[in-house]
């Protein structure tokens, strides 16, 4: 009987100690979860990075294809008019 129960804590020790290594020994399992967080946050980042490229790539194509677009981007970034057309300017009262 004794020896079962000297073995139960070898084991038990043997368990501990195993355990021990796996989350410190060489930064381990703590390693290994922070480069699946950055990776996962760094996934998030590309997906956003590639539908911002997706969109000024629509932009650049109706820019370069699109007449009405750039009559439009024109008179609302720019304030251009047309020859004939009359431009008014609203101030608002303070």
């Amino acid at each position: 009987m004794p020896n079962l129960v000297n073995k139960k804590k070898l084991f038990l020790w043997i368990g501990i100690i195993i355990l021990i290594l796996i989350l410190f020994g060489n930064e381990g399992m703590r390693n290994t979860v922070r480069q699946k967080i950055e990776l996962s946050k760094l996934r998030k980042k590309l997906a956003s990075i590639e539908e911002e490229n997706r969109k000024l790539r629509k932009r650049l194509y109706r820019l370069e294809h699109d007449p009405a677009y750039i009559e439009r981007e024109a008179r609302i970034k720019l304030g251009l008019i047309q020859p004939g057309e009359k431009k008014y300017k609203f101030i608002k009262k303070e």
